[in-house]
C-alpha cells in the first residue's frame, strides 16, 4: 500500500472525515510538492522518513504561516487545528513518529461554537411567515425532533409514526439517520403540530397530483403554481425530486435573510449570532433540558452517553412519557397549544360523563336493591 493508501484506509470507518485529504493537501502545497495527491504523500512520507527534524521544522513553520491567517480572519482557530489532524493522521498510518507534543505548544486553541445563541420564539415566528410552505413543516420537526439537517437526505413518509390516545395525536415517532456515524438508525419523536403540518403538506400534494406513499421523500422540490392550462404543473407535481439536508440548509439560510432575521455577513464579522439550521436542534436541548431526564434528551439526539450508556437503557415508552413533558415548550404556535389542550380537555371531560353516567347507574341499581 502507498502512504496515501494507508492514509485513506483510516478514513473509510470515518464517514465524516472526507475533508481530510483536502486538509492535508494544505500541508502538502506548502512543502512545495507537485503532482497528484498520490504522488505528493508518497514524496512526503519519504522525506519525512530521512529528515525528521527537517519535517518537524516545517510543521512549525506551516502552523506560524496559518497563526497569520488567523489573526488576518482569513480563517478559525477550528481550522488550524484539522489541518494537523490530517497530518498527524498521515504520519500515524505510516509510522513516521513526530513529537507533536513539542508542535503542540505553539498551536492556538480551537475557540468552539458554544456561545452561539438560541434563535428566539419570535425570530422563528418570523422564519415562518416565509411563503414557502415547506418551510413550517421543515422547521416544526427539526426543532421538536432535534435532529440533524443531513436526515432530510433519509426522510420518508413512512418514517413519521403518529402516536395517539383516545383518538387524539399526541406525539410522532420519527425514524432517523445519523449522518455523522455511518448513517446508523435511530428514533426521536415529535410533536402534533410538526405531525400535523407535515400531514398537511403531503395532502396538499395529493391534491395536485403526486401519488403519495409510505416510500414518497418528506421533503419534495416544488412545481409551477401558475400555469394557464394546469397541465405542466399538475405534470411536475406527480414526478418529485428529493429535497434533502443540503438544500434545505440554503433554503433555512436564505428564508433567515429573506425575514429580515439575519443579515449577509460583511467583513467586520465571520459568524452569524446562532447557526441557521443547527440552532433548532441546540434549541431542541435548551427546552427539553427544562423538563426532561438529562440521558433521555442524548439519546433521542443520538448523542454518546459514555459509560451511562451501558447502564441508561428506557424503553421507547419510558422515553415517550419524558418527551411529552417537553411538548408545550417545543410547540410554537400558541394556537396550536390552546387547541391543543381544549382537545385533552375535551376527552377528560367525556371521561369524566361516562364516569358520572356509570355512577348514577350503579346508585339506582343499589336503591333498587335497596328497597
Amino acid at each position: 500500500m502507498t502512504p496515501y493508501d494507508n492514509f485513506v484506509y483510516a478514513l473509510k470507518a470515518k464517514e465524516t472525515k472526507r475533508q481530510y485529504p483536502h486538509r492535508l493537501d494544505k500541508f502538502l502545497v506548502f512543502m512545495g510538492l507537485k503532482g497528484t495527491i498520490e504522488e505528493k504523500c508518497t514524496k512526503l512520507y519519504e522525506f519525512s522518513k530521512n529528515n525528521n527534524n527537517s519535517i518537524q521544522s516545517y510543521i512549525i513553520k506551516f502552523i506560524n504561516y496559518q497563526k497569520q491567517r488567523i489573526e488576518n480572519s482569513e480563517i478559525g482557530e477550528g481550522t488550524l487545528v484539522n489541518y494537523i489532524k490530517a497530518i498527524k493522521l498521515f504520519y500515524s498510518m505510516n509510522d513516521i513518529i513526530i513529537n507533536w507534543k513539542k508542535i503542540g505548544k505553539g498551536v492556538p486553541a480551537e475557540r468552539h461554537n458554544a456561545d452561539d445563541r438560541i434563535p428566539t420564539w419570535e425570530e422563528i415566528k418570523k422564519l415562518l411567515e416565509h411563503p414557502d410552505r415547506r418551510i413550517e413543516p421543515i422547521v416544526y420537526t427539526m426543532l421538536s425532533a432535534g435532529l440533524r439537517v443531513g436526515s432530510w437526505d433519509y426522510l420518508k413518509w413512512k418514517h413519521i409514526i403518529p402516536i395517539t390516545r383516545n383518538n387524539v395525536v399526541i406525539a410522532a415517532k420519527i425514524i432517523l439517520k445519523n449522518t455523522k456515524i455511518n448513517n446508523r438508525e435511530y428514533y426521536s419523536f415529535i410533536t402534533p403540530e410538526a405531525y400535523h403540518s407535515l400531514k398537511d403538506w403531503m395532502e396538499f400534494r395529493k391534491l395536485h397530483g403526486e401519488n403519495v406513499t409510505g416510500e414518497s421523500w418528506l421533503m419534495r422540490d416544488t412545481w409551477e403554481k401558475i400555469d394557464r392550462d394546469h397541465s405542466h404543473r399538475i405534470g411536475l407535481a406527480k414526478y418529485p425530486k428529493k429535497f434533502g439536508g443540503t438544500s434545505i440548509g440554503n433554503m433555512i439560510g436564505e428564508a433567515w435573510r429573506v425575514q429580515g432575521v439575519r443579515d449577509l455577513l460583511d467583513g467586520t464579522k465571520k459568524r452569524h449570532e446562532f447557526k441557521s439550521t443547527h440552532s433548532f436542534r441546540k434549541t431542541f436541548e435548551t427546552k427539553c433540558q427544562l423538563k426532561m431526564n438529562h440521558n433521555n434528551i442524548k439519546l433521542l439526539m443520538d448523542h454518546s452517553l459514555g459509560e451511562s450508556q451501558n447502564y441508561h437503557r428506557p424503553t421507547e415508552q419510558e422515553l415517550l412519557e419524558d418527551y411529552l413533558n417537553a411538548v408545550d415548550l417545543l410547540t410554537i404556535n400558541d394556537e396550536f397549544r390552546l387547541k391543543k389542550k381544549i382537545e385533552v380537555l375535551e376527552v377528560e371531560k367525556s371521561q369524566l360523563e361516562t364516569i358520572a353516567k356509570d355512577v348514577a347507574f350503579l346508585k339506582r341499581k343499589y336503591n333498587k336493591l335497596k328497597h
